[in-house]
């Protein structure tokens, strides 16, 4: 059977692939099939990673700048929030009500000026009741100029306030506050945006004035760097800034935190045309790849519009492509590698497996051509239990059978040959028929066995089983997160442990129920749709200051998390997390809480204690038997004593050699007492403390103070003295005077006597 072979031409059709196919052998057959689906397989694998990587981090892209264009609109508005509040501001102050209820015009410029450099605007008047202009900021007289058909002056007149975009006359805004001509330099533009606020000021319920402001947007970079700077956080990519922020009036970039080679913002340029269509024209919110300054932005653009809603502009965050083509790229490097490691893995476990199921194959392939060629002492070694195994040991059983077979025809061939040696022609034909046969039965039932192996080829499937488990006080716990599943699992959980637990969707929610109840610890996720986490923070502590915040927070927002626990929080908990995390960080929050307020007490005691023993009264605690239970150090120098052992359990009639308290109304009050034993005259209060059956004694100490009042009384009576010898005096010359005269008048005499009289009354009282 050593028939040469003849490999055929390549195919041309399926027939011939099958024909072409058969000229090779087993082994070759198996190992190109499972090299043939091992590349086939590692091929589909890269084609498909690649398209589901790229698909998935363009897709997180769009979903990042969106998120970012979602910012960003966030802080441009609450730049007009705060614009809003400082013209309320403004104008809720009491001197510009009454300079304009005077109608002192010169103080209220005084006061626009002033305030438009505290509120870094960029023009400020006041606007009458009929929507005439009062008075500017930047102007010594205000001409006369109706603005009642601006739309936020139009909503003042109406009693509210109001603010928003507009695009308003360059050339009036330069009028009104001539230092705006430096943004432009010799370029000056007919028209700028601006962002601006108006406010009613009432007086008695009675419009009397409007407060009306803004800033100019064009070439005022300050909102889109700060946006930029939250957005990008100065990030750059092969030396160039990884995103930038636009600000559009109509078609053109008037603000934007792009910078040229002069490292000074770039404006000017303009959107593209089919921006334009879908943006301006439509009011759409476009998120695309765009061609900006020779690099691939991804950008996400958004309408701005006016008080009237009218689209008057757009703003733009812009991402570069080439940080997510870079990752893409990696991506693709990394499945290559992988499916070239895979297919040669592949390929090596093939070969290994091929040839281990190959050789017994060959091995009975040999033995079958020398049993055929006449050898039958060949035998195949069974090193399996498995169909192989089986078939080599079938095998051997086949050969040793044809090999007795064959002994036992040689033998009675032998003993037989004299007497049929006419019949040996025969004999021999009958052999080699019965030869052919057994091969063919040997050959057959070797197909057979392969068939039963090929059909029991498997691979085994493993499961892998996991698991986990996890359990104060009645405290009151606030829960806030968008997700539901999130708020239901963490209420069951704490609700377990005893503690009452209320559930919010929203900061909004949150801050509300913070200010109707009190909580212990508030539970929030630092992503909440309507807020920030910092700010979030800031107007929790606004509300209930010592409440325990724990922020929760998904990868991404670790580093703010970080941030804001550094401005007040007390920890944060990362994403996903686990019910035994959740209690005890819960526990943990609420201990630290009872230990601070514990160290608070101790602290205030303390403070008590100084306080009480420098007080300069003399305080002292008496029980029934009116002995010293408690005093402080200005009782101890009033009783001249070194020590508390030498004060507290005696009585005051041992301390000072009378009792404060004989003869005292129980109701308290107070007198003076002469405290000989001490040399020492004192002021008495006392009262009786109820809850501990004591009395509470102060003694301020007068006795200067009564020296000088005696002092004073001497000096007094010596005047008084001295002042009734001069009357006498001058009584004793007058009537003298009137002897000399012959008269004396009875007024005179009245007067001299009524002096007497009130030197005498005064002398007496003393």
């Amino acid at each position: 059977m050593d028939q040469e072979k003849t490999i055929r031409v390549p195919w041309k059709n399926w027939d011939d692939f099958t024909r072409w196919a058969q000229d090779f052998s087993l082994k070759q057959k198996v190992l190109g099939a499972f090299l043939g689906v091992a590349v086939f397989v590692g091929l589909l694998t890269v084609i498909l990673g690649m398209r589901l990587a790229r698909y998935t981090i363009i897709e997180e892209a769009q979903k990042k700048v969106s998120s970012d264009l979602s910012t960003a609109v966030f802080i441009v508005n609450s730049y007009k929030e705060n614009l809003e509040l400082k013209i309320r501001m403004i104008g809720g102050s009491d001197k510009i009500k009454d300079f304009v209820k005077t109608g002192d015009f010169p103080a209220i410029r005084n006061r626009l000026a002033m305030m438009n450099l505290e509120n870094d605007l960029d023009f400020l008047a006041v606007v009458d009741s009929s929507g005439m202009l009062v008075a500017q900021a930047f102007q010594l007289e205000s001409k006369s100029e109706s603005l009642a058909n601006i739309p936020v002056v139009k909503a003042a007149l109406s009693g509210k306030s109001a603010s928003g975009f507009r695009v308003s006359e360059i050339k009036k805004l330069i009028e009104d506050n001539p230092t705006l001509a430096q943004r432009f330099g010799a370029s000056l533009p007919k028209e700028g945006m601006t962002l601006e606020a108006a406010y009613p000021v009432f007086q008695d319920s009675k419009l009397i004035a409007i407060i009306y402001g803004g800033i100019l947007i064009n070439n005022n970079h300050m909102i889109v760097e700060r946006i930029s700077q939250r957005l990008f956080k100065d990030q750059a990519y092969a030396e160039k800034e990884i995103g930038f922020v636009a600000l559009f009036q109509g078609d053109k970039a008037i603000s934007s935190s792009l910078r040229g080679s002069d490292k000074l913002p770039v404006t000017g340029f303009l959107m593209n045309q089919s921006l334009r269509d879908n943006v301006l024209k439509t009011g759409a919110i476009v998120i695309r790849s765009e061609k900006e300054f020779h690099d691939d932005y991804l950008t996400a653009t958004e309408p701005i519009r006016d008080y009237d809603s009218m689209v008057i502009g757009a703003i733009q965050v812009a991402t570069l492509e080439r940080p997510i083509l870079s990752v893409v790229d990696r991506l693709v490097g990394a499945f290559l590698i992988i499916a070239l490691c895979g297919v040669i893995l592949m390929g090596a476990i093939s070969y290994f497996l091929v040839n281990w199921i190959n050789r017994p194959l060959e091995q009975m392939l040999n033995a079958a051509k020398r049993a055929a060629e006449g050898d039958l002492t060949q035998e195949v070694p069974v090193v399996a239990r498995d169909e192989i195994g089986q078939l080599a040991a079938t095998f051997n059983l086949m050969i040793r059978n044809l090999a007795e077979s064959r002994k036992k025809l040689e033998e009675w061939g032998s003993q037989l040959a004299s007497k049929v040696a006419d019949q040996t022609g025969q004999l021999d034909q009958a052999r080699e028929q019965v030869e052919r046969v057994k091969k063919l039965a040997s050959l057959e039932k070797m197909a057979d066995g392969m068939a039963h192996i090929m059909a029991h080829i498997s691979d085994p499937l493993i499961d892998v089983p996991t698991g986990e488990g996890a359990t104060l006080t009645s405290s009151r716990i606030l829960m806030a997160d968008p997700d539901s599943n999130v708020l239901e699992i963490c209420e069951r959980v704490l609700e377990n442990d005893g503690f009452a637990v209320k559930t919010v969707q929203s900061a909004s929610e949150a801050l509300a129920e913070l200010e109707r109840e009190l909580y212990d610890v508030i539970i929030t996720d630092i992503e909440m749709p309507d807020i920030g986490g910092k700010d979030l923070l800031k107007e929790i502590k606004i509300r209930q200051p010592d409440i325990l915040v724990i922020l929760s927070a998904s990868f991404k927002a670790t580093e703010e998390a970080v941030e804001t626990v550094k401005l007040g929080a007390y920890d944060y908990i990362p994403k996903p997390f686990g019910p035994h995390q959740i209690l005890l960080m819960v526990y943990t929050a609420l201990q630290t809480k009872l230990i601070l307020a514990k160290t608070r007490r101790e602290h205030a005691d303390q403070r008590a204690e100084t306080i009480f023993q420098q007080l300069p009264v003399a305080i002292a605690l008496a029980d029934d038997a009116h002995r010293v239970v408690y005093n402080n150090h200005a009782f101890l120098e009033l009783a001249s004593k070194e020590s508390q052992e030498d004060v507290q359990g005696k009585s005051f009639r041992e301390l000072f050699g009378i009792d404060p308290l004989d003869n005292v109304d129980e109701s308290g009050g107070s007198q003076w007492l002469k405290l000989e034993k001490v040399g020492r005259t004192a002021k008495l209060y006392n009262f009786n403390l109820p809850e501990e059956d004591l009395r509470v004694l102060m003694l301020l100490d007068v006795t200067e103070t009564v020296m000088k009042d005696q002092q004073a009384d001497v000096f007094k009576t010596e005047t008084i003295n001295k002042a009734h010898q001069v009357i006498h005096e001058q009584m004793r010359v007058a009537q003298e005077i009137a002897g000399l005269l012959g008269e004396t008048t009875a007024e005179t005499k009245a007067a001299l006597f009524e002096l007497i009289k009130l030197a005498g009354e005064g002398g007496a009282t003393r």
